[in-house]
């Protein structure tokens, strides 16, 4: 009997050692979770945002030869191009930081914030390009919807289309990819947590409706050239997407904590 339980008692003995060698043995790797990040930068922040609002002013008004109220295919032409990479380079300006925020190694030399991006972000980028131009077409989609015309300003209408899509949906789109609980949380619930979903819903939510409510001057009888269409939406697209993005730097600056953590978004 008692060589019985020396017996189980080696054996348990023998278990609970193999399973500690099992665990001690397992290689543990940080969590990324830079969507969660809750600690607000208020210098780099609002230098990444004004910067965007700066070069967005740039080419919209100021960089094309053809002006707004002119020419307005030409001039969304170039502003929409230009407008790519200023967002690109503000998104990704801004992605940096959170990575930083969230433990990756972002300063050390320009090879590893290159690659901890592509590792990190990478997929999302380029998920960003299909959302933006699925997000061009529903605008155009619903612009017709509107009142817009069907055949004829095709090409004004698609520009436009394009043009708030970039402002409005680039940024959520890098952040979320094609995550639909995340994109229905955060805008069809409101309940934006972390610092990039407040910087990136009040951004969206404005711009949409600037876009919107601009289109109510068109129907008016003053006769002035920046009613036609569809040049009074993207300035009200414009004015909305300055005023949201001031806006979420004025919640995350007295408001920056998030009221819970959202899980790891791959």
């Amino acid at each position: 009997m008692a060589q019985q339980r020396n017996r189980v008692k080696f054996a348990n003995t023998s278990s609970s050692s193999s399973s500690t060698e099992f665990v001690s043995q397992t290689p543990t790797t940080p969590i990324h979770n830079s969507n969660s990040i809750t600690k607000f930068h208020p210098i780099p922040h609002t230098l990444i945002t004004f910067s965007q609002l700066v070069l967005s002013t740039l080419c919209l008004f100021y960089i094309p030869s053809k002006k707004l109220l002119d020419d307005p295919v030409k001039c969304l032409n170039l502003a929409t191009f230009l407008l790519i990479f200023v967002q690109l380079f503000s998104e990704t300006s801004r992605w940096l930081l959170y990575l930083q925020d969230d433990g990756i190694e972002t300063t050390k030399n320009v090879k590893i914030m290159i690659k901890n991006l592509i590792k990190y972000k990478g997929m999302n980028f380029l998920h960003s390009i299909w959302i933006t131009l699925f997000g061009a077409f529903m605008f155009h989609l619903i612009a017709v919807l509107f009142g817009a015309p069907l055949l004829f300003n095709v090409q004004k209408t698609w520009l436009f289309a394009l043009y708030i899509s970039l402002l409005a949906i680039f940024p959520p789109s890098v952040a979320f990819k094609n995550h639909g609980p995340y994109w229905s949380r955060v805008f069809s619930d409101s309940k934006p947590e972390s610092i990039p979903e407040k910087m990136i819903y009040h951004t969206t939510v404005y711009t949409v409706i600037g876009a919107w409510l601009g289109g109510t001057v068109i129907p008016l009888d003053w006769d002035r050239p920046w009613q036609v269409w569809p040049i009074p939406c993207v300035i009200g697209g414009y004015l909305g997407y300055v005023i949201g993005s001031i806006a979420s730097l004025l919640v995350c600056y007295f408001n920056g904590e998030g009221s819970s953590i959202q899980k790891k978004r791959e």
